[in-house]
């Protein structure tokens, strides 16, 4: 049977017949003549293709399609050693997570969403619910099974102003050159400042890779591929003198940077924030955006326009007090 539910200006049609009797097959449209139509249509694919009215009752749980997109489709990503780390806190966190997928309604993520921003910042949540919506969506074509887009129904979380930590003089002397900061970290510290790696790229990185004056880059997270980027003369120093490749994985290198942290006393600066660092100190050295581009491999330059917007602020500033 076929049905039309208006929500506000648009009208949502459904779907349940056979296997998707359970678990209606669901489309919104501006008009209900269209709706009416997508409705006949799907009835007669249904109808053509003799499926029979029954109950679909072989829907994995959540946690075993969480491990099944892991194994198989997060493995591949560069993100899979982040999506294992956040999969990991989303089943500590969500109560349903035994649940057959079916069964998984938008109220129980809305509540699990409330619960994870008590402590966690909205980009964080943001990045999760990417790869949980990927994984949906792979389980609906992939993997074949009906289910309802449930995520379109969950209000969606605002995400905050993007960061914009830079290192003071003191914490860069702290980090760099201070008593708790051994010799290997050090290096791995410095390169990051100098090239502006993201972590992921950092760890990958090994002793072939260093091409005269430039570093290749397998993969990078935006998808490029077989990439090269230029190479400070310190950065080829730095590079030279390090055991490559990493021996610690970018998990343990982020534990360690929080135990650094604390050491020292530094609140609120993250490994990552490096390469926001990094890519200010290019700008500020009169490195254009398009230059800088090609280093960070950004997609979107205005990304890069925020940072050297919050540059040219401090500049004009000083400028007024002159």
């Amino acid at each position: 049977m076929g049905d039309i539910v208006k929500r506000g200006n648009t009208f949502q049609a459904r779907v349940r017949r056979g296997v998707y009797r359970t678990n209606a097959i669901t489309k919104t449209f501006s008009s209900r003549v269209d709706a009416k139509k997508w409705i006949r249509d799907i009835e007669a694919k249904l109808d053509r293709t003799n499926i029979i009215v029954k109950e679909v009752d072989n829907f994995p749980t959540l946690s075993s399609l969480i491990k099944r997109y892991l194994n198989e489709v997060s493995i591949k990503k560069a993100s899979y050693q982040t999506d294992k780390f956040n999969f990991r806190t989303f089943l500590r966190l969500f109560e349903h997570s035994k649940e057959p997928i079916n069964k998984l309604r938008v109220q129980m993520f809305a509540k699990f969403r409330d619960k994870y921003l008590i402590n966690h910042k909205p980009a964080t949540y943001q990045r999760l619910m990417s790869s949980i919506k990927h994984m949906w969506h792979v389980a609906q074509t992939e993997w074949e099974h009906p289910l309802e887009d449930i995520f379109s129904k969950l209000q969606k979380v605002k995400r905050g102003n993007p960061r914009n930590r830079r290192l003071s003089d003191r914490e860069y002397q702290l980090i760099l050159f201070g008593n708790h900061t051994d010799s290997e970290f050090r290096k791995i510290i410095e390169f990051a400042i100098q090239t502006g790696l993201r972590l992921s790229e950092i760890t990958r990185v090994t002793k072939e890779h260093l091409r005269e004056n430039t570093l290749f880059v397998p993969k990078r997270k935006n998808g490029d591929t077989d990439v090269e980027i230029p190479l400070s003369n310190k950065a080829i120093e730095l590079l030279q003198a390090m055991e490559l490749p990493i021996k610690i994985k970018s998990r343990g290198i982020q534990i360690k940077w929080q135990r650094l942290m604390a050491k020292y006393e530094i609140k609120d600066l993250h490994f990552h924030d490096l390469r926001h660092e990094a890519l200010s100190r290019y700008l500020e050295k009169g490195v254009s955006i398009q230059d800088v581009q090609v280093l960070s491999g950004h997609k979107d330059v205005r990304v890069l326009m925020r940072v050297y917007a919050n540059l040219r602020a401090r500049d004009i500033s000083k400028k007024l007090n002159i």
